[in-house]
């Protein structure tokens, strides 16, 4: 066996997660998972009940790269994901699983 690589920390949320996370991009509002709302540089809301109606709460935390724990100091450009290396992560097919591409 091999040991493990990556990946192998808890990533912090410094929100609820039960609650709905939504960027809005191009005057829409759009679902997306934590790990991408915690990264997004753009507007960010959590739907939550206040006052006993549901409304979507503009959220002002801290931004940090994607996949890890560290806080983004430059953003770079406007709503986009933050990556600590500025290159969104890509899959790299191996050798055995070309029998996938026709």
């Amino acid at each position: 066996m091999s040991e493990k690589k990556g990946l192998l920390e808890k990533l912090k949320y410094d929100f609820d997660t039960v609650k709905g996370v939504f960027v809005k991009m191009n005057d829409k509002m759009y679902r997306v998972t934590e790990r991408d709302f915690r990264s997004f540089n753009g507007e960010r809301f959590i739907f939550e009940k206040v006052d006993g109606e549901y409304q979507h709460v503009p959220y002002k935390g801290p931004l940090y790269y994607h996949n890890t724990n560290k806080k983004c100091k430059e953003p770079i450009g406007i709503n986009k994901v933050q990556y600590a290396h500025d290159l969104p992560w890509t899959s790299i097919r191996r050798p055995h699983e070309n029998y996938l591409v026709n």
